[in-house]
């Protein structure tokens, strides 16, 4: 109780009003969350939370950029609390919605003659005119900003030694609030993957209770505990992605930290298992823990049928369990809630599931890495 008096006056000393309304005079931080799907978002925009809480500016939380996911066809945009909660962000930090931001605050603090867009000085070299940050070159970046009806009116490059791992002395010298009120970057300000110290701020992005409900449905009527949970990454693009490490390598790719840690070795087989990984890695967990389900999440082959033969051929009685209806967020929250979870290594999608794990405290393992789970636990978090 003392605590929340002491820090409850600096909170409302930093809001103060424009044009009768309230906003944060330390600043905000508002970003295209442009690289990627879902996953890949959800990295960056863990990063762009860790960022904006360093520089102390409230951050502006960016709608998903959906392509096919669940009731959304082509490029849409759902806002965070279409599937998460706000309020447990709050609970780190100072947010606000983009919706609200440009509907309620940007008219006033943000209007259409002061917003400039912040990129890399190197990024301008991508411009037609060589002088400015290529915001709304290509798809998502136009298209997003073009959502909320944003154009920009000039460009600040920040220059090499500036950078999204800088303190936040440098970035209130280069950029301050007085001057500077709205940081609007071109992409996230974070690195891909996640940080190692960013990691565990996955335990704020918390589902709604529709998303729990739903998943929670799922587990009663389909699936029998204990259940596994696996999520496979086997698409051809997954694929032609992983011919870049058929030698091996020693250095993070994609979301291979999970698993590796980000010094650690990442293998092609943990990249795109074989089958027979896949086979042997499954039958292991399904035993050591006397599985009665599996529930299967993929975004392209879910081997249901090599299943049925492999759990017969083992003299398992296990149901097989994969949802018809392509929706992410149900199937990413029934594998949070599984007895094990078995993830695809290098997979960001995988590595939200495994990350939100990991803060309650629940196994997670990886194909290709049987037997050698634990390499992350201590390099990671």
């Amino acid at each position: 109780m003392h605590l929340s008096i002491c820090i409850l006056p600096l909170l409302l000393r930093t809001l103060v009003f424009a044009d009768g309304v309230e906003y944060d005079k330390n600043g905000y931080v508002i970003y295209c969350p442009c690289m990627g799907r879902f996953g890949n978002q959800v990295d960056h925009f863990l990063g762009s939370l860790s960022f904006a809480r360093k520089l102390n500016r409230t951050l502006v939380v960016p709608p998903w950029i959906t392509h096919k996911y669940g009731r959304y066809d082509g490029d849409s945009f759902p806002p965070y609390n279409h599937w998460f909660k706000v309020d447990t962000l709050k609970s780190y930090h100072r947010i606000i919605e983009m919706e609200d931001f440009m509907t309620n605050l940007a008219p006033s603090i943000w209007p259409p003659n002061k917003r400039k867009i912040y990129c890399h000085e190197i990024a301008f070299s991508r411009s037609d005119d060589k002088k400015s940050c290529p915001a709304k070159s290509g798809n998502p970046f136009g298209a997003f900003w073009d959502n909320f009806k944003v154009e920009f009116i000039a460009s600040e490059g920040f220059p090499g030694n500036l950078n999204y791992h800088s303190s936040k002395t440098s970035w209130d010298h280069a950029y301050p609030s007085e001057t500077h009120l709205v940081l609007a970057f071109m992409g996230a300000p974070a690195a891909y993957p996640v940080k190692a110290g960013d990691r565990s701020l996955q335990k704020y992005v918390e589902w709604k209770d529709e998303i729990k409900n739903a998943a929670n449905e799922v587990i009663k009527n389909k699936l029998q505990r204990p259940y596994v949970g696996i999520h496979l990454r086997n698409g051809m693009d997954w694929k032609r992605a992983c011919e870049h490490v058929k030698d091996g390598i020693d250095y993070p790719f994609m979301s291979s930290p999970q698993c590796t840690g980000y010094k650690g070795r990442f293998t092609y087989e943990m990249c795109f298992p074989s089958d027979n990984t896949v086979k042997t890695h499954v039958l292991h967990v399904a035993k050591a823990i006397g599985a009665n389900s599996l529930f299967i999440a993929t975004d392209a082959k879910s081997f249901e049928e090599e299943f049925k033969t492999w759990f017969k051929d083992a003299g398992l009685n296990i149901d097989i369990i994969k949802l018809q209806k392509d929706e992410l967020n149900i199937d990413l929250a029934v594998l949070i809630e599984a007895d094990t979870f078995i993830g695809s290594c290098g997979s960001s999608v995988s590595a939200f599931v495994s990350r939100k794990r990991k803060v309650l405290d629940r196994p997670n393992e990886f194909f290709g890495n049987l037997g050698n789970q634990n390499n992350a636990d201590h390099t990671e978090l």
